[in-house]
């Protein structure tokens, strides 16, 4: 069996459909011995961008100085599950918001996305809905994975096994392996139906086949999901998954797969 020690992807009580605060999902992390989580809450439509009181519902994500790194010993990382809201794989429905953008410094004029992508450790990009997604062709969806993953700010590409559009999965995943970017293997993608689950094998069969690194995530929504990932793991034992292709097997190796040296 192999031996994760990196949850990439949770999920808190700041996503407003989730059940637990960040120290909960730590407490049941430090429980079965990881080495980390991701704090990956989503941004996308669910997210008003100003509340009724006049403060901005995203502060909490830009204000991760006020959280230690490690919590009940388990390192607390950086990072989003960011929408991807079209066929062309721009991220995000807040790429305009404010119309102006922000001044950083005075000089420079970004979005919020690009500000957002710019504090954390990696970057989930993942499709749940946008206008017209049920519209699109084999060719549109392979195109829109790819030119998320040539996107220098994206890391992984999220539970494709689960959004319900069909890819060529040989080209996104040598897309994957050329950019050096990763592919997801999300247990509770598990849960689904029993065609999602075969896709989820199909496209970790071209992984191993393809030489793509994944990382195996719970996508907990409540602290009790943390670290529970029995249904992807067994998945990848009947295969025969090769083990050196799975990117959060410790926190070192998962840092070094994103492109980061420490958290």
């Amino acid at each position: 069996m192999y031996q994760i020690k990196v949850d990439p992807h949770t999920h808190s009580i700041f996503s407003e459909h989730a059940f637990s605060t960040i120290s909960e999902n730590a407490a049941c992390a430090a429980e079965i011995g990881l080495e980390a989580i991701g704090m990956s809450e989503h941004f996308n439509s669910l997210l008003t961008p100003i509340r009724a009181d006049g403060m901005p519902a995203w502060g909490a994500m830009m204000n991760m100085a006020a959280l230690p790194r490690k919590i009940h010993g388990v390192t607390i990382l950086a990072s989003v599950e960011i929408d991807i809201v079209d066929f062309q794989g721009n991220l995000a429905f807040w790429n305009d918001f404010p119309p102006d953008g922000f001044r950083d410094g005075g000089n420079e004029c970004r979005s919020l996305c690009d500000m957002l992508l710019d504090t954390r450790d990696y970057a989930i990009a993942s499709v749940h809905s946008f206008p017209g997604r049920d519209s699109g062709s084999v060719i549109q969806h392979t195109e829109m994975y790819c030119n998320v993953l040539r996107n220098p700010k994206v890391h992984i590409i999220g539970h494709p096994g689960r959004a319900g559009l069909r890819f060529d999965r040989k080209e996104v995943c040598k897309t994957a392996r050329d950019c050096g970017k990763l592919i997801e293997i999300n247990n509770l993608s598990f849960q689904a139906d029993l065609a999602v689950q075969k896709e989820c094998r199909k496209i970790a069969e071209t992984c191993a086949e393809l030489g793509v690194g994944i990382v195996v995530s719970s996508d907990a929504h409540s602290a009790y999901s943390v670290g529970h990932f029995e249904r992807a793991l067994n998945m990848l034992e009947e295969i025969h998954f090769p083990e050196e292709l799975v990117a959060n097997r410790s926190l070192t190796g998962f840092l070094r797969a994103v492109g980061r040296t420490e958290p």
